[in-house]
């Protein structure tokens, strides 16, 4: 039997993932089923769970792929350019992931595997939010957790109003948000 590289192992599980994400993006959580994500990555459902236990796992990969995504540049680049990053995301995909928000107060298996995968990326931003205020980038009047727990609840504002196609100048959310959060 041949052996399969990893780099094709890794172009079919981003083929599984961009397919999937348009299904999601189309159809939303519920209307992507099996035979849908089938069409959309172009496989079948056993290439797909083969590499995804169950659509959840497939639909929390994505997520997680966007908050690892939006962390890093969080990281590398800072805050506004995270922020901007965000509104370069497709409408619709978004409005899955605020869909699947809803998922977080009925669904704990659901809520069981993004714990487990935030446990990692949180440290990452609570840090960064720690360090920032401690040279003296943030203000220093609220525990940097706050601010942190601040920037998110701007930038979950700013998705919003994406999926509901209201129109926003990002840039003057950005100035607002640096200015909220700036050194007293």
């Amino acid at each position: 039997m041949p052996k399969v590289t990893q780099e094709h192992l890794d172009a079919r599980r981003t083929q599984i993932l961009d397919g999937a994400r348009r299904a999601f993006a189309d159809h939303g959580y519920e209307g992507a089923t099996v035979a849908r994500l089938e069409e959309a990555t172009g496989l079948s459902r056993g290439a797909i769970f083969h590499y995804f236990g169950s659509k959840q796992d497939l639909f929390v990969a994505l997520a997680w792929d966007l908050n690892t995504r939006l962390g890093d540049i969080l990281l590398e680049r800072g805050l506004a350019d995270a922020v901007r990053a965000l509104t370069e995301e497709s409408p619709e995909w978004l409005g899955v992931l605020i869909e699947a928000q809803t998922r977080l107060r009925h669904d704990l298996e659901f809520v069981r595997k993004i714990d487990a995968r935030e446990a990692e990326s949180s440290d990452r931003i609570r840090s960064w939010f720690a360090e920032q205020q401690a040279a003296g980038r943030l203000r220093d009047d609220v525990p940097s957790v706050e601010l942190g727990r601040f920037a998110t609840s701007v930038i979950n504002g700013v998705a919003l109003r994406i999926v509901a196609d209201d129109p926003f100048d990002v840039e003057a959310v950005i100035q607002l948000l640096n200015d909220a959060l700036a050194p007293r």
